[in-house]
């Protein structure tokens, strides 16, 4: 089995509160992701997410969701941890 992931999308909201929505690509600094609404000086500051466990919870509701619906900033699939 493969320890590499994929990153499916990335994802920012300006605003918290808000769904985060799909850009392009992201960029990081101490602070967190660049632009994001919870970007800043506390434990927050970047979220990760299975796409695996988006689409499972998905299909367990019958429902559609987009990228960022879930306030994720980075979905990933496939294996990332130890073998």
């Amino acid at each position: 089995m493969s320890n590499k992931a994929e990153v499916v999308s990335v994802n920012i909201s300006t605003e918290k509160g808000t769904v985060k929505r799909p850009v392009p690509e992201i960029r990081l600094d101490e602070r967190g992701i660049i632009g994001d609404a919870h970007a800043g000086a506390w434990h927050r500051q970047v979220s990760l997410l299975s796409q695996d466990s988006i689409d499972r919870f998905a299909a367990e509701m019958a429902i559609q969701l987009s990228p960022g619906d879930f306030g994720e900033n980075i979905a990933l699939r496939g294996r990332s941890g130890p073998s």
